[in-house]
């Protein structure tokens, strides 16, 4: 069996620092880039974001900060791949879609490997979004066969939930049933 040992944040000066840093760097980046007139580095900022919030979140021992990281270092960098010409050109058409919503199942799973780096314990839950971003992903990857998955699976979802929620209490209802029986 494993002990955790309780984490410490930093410093909240040293918090201070490592955000002013990352400001910084990434105002004399966009500097640049405005001088030289380099507009594709625009393309840059999402991604850039989200890589300053995961380097703040583990340097600063905050867990929390690896979500926004996560989430913005996924959609930044799959804006960043549909721009270029093998996704944009592709003969599907959806084909930008399906690398968007990849690339944001991937800064999902960002969040759950990355986190006990920053101090935090394994989160598991962000791979419920990622899960459901990467089935999107591979239907539209798929294109028509896939939107015609996705068709069916939005007319039939609401009797998913009736058979979900039916199951429940089916189970809750044996569940009392039984306790009431061994209280007999």
């Amino acid at each position: 069996m494993t002990s955790e040992q309780p984490t410490t944040p930093a410093d909240p000066r040293q918090r201070g620092v490592i955000a002013a840093v990352m400001l910084i760097a990434i105002g004399v980046l966009f500097l640049i880039a405005q001088v030289l007139q380099l507009g594709w580095l625009s393309l840059l900022v999402m991604p850039l974001l989200g890589v300053a919030f995961i380097v703040w979140s583990i340097a600063a021992r905050v867990p929390g900060l690896m979500i926004p990281g996560g989430i913005l270092a996924g959609l930044g960098v799959g804006i960043l791949l549909m721009t270029q010409p093998f996704v944009a050109s592709a003969e599907n058409e959806l084909v930008p879609a399906a690398v968007l919503m990849l690339s944001f199942a991937v800064g999902w799973l960002l969040i759950v490997v990355l986190t006990p780096l920053a101090g935090g314990r394994l989160e598991l839950w962000p791979l419920i979004p990622g899960a459901v971003f990467a089935v999107l992903g591979a239907l539209f990857w798929m294109g028509e066969p896939g939107m015609y998955i996705l068709q069916i699976v939005g007319t039939a979802w609401p009797l998913i939930l009736i058979i979900v929620g039916a199951g429940i209490l089916m189970s809750i209802l044996i569940r009392n049933r039984r306790q009431i029986q061994e209280r007999n």
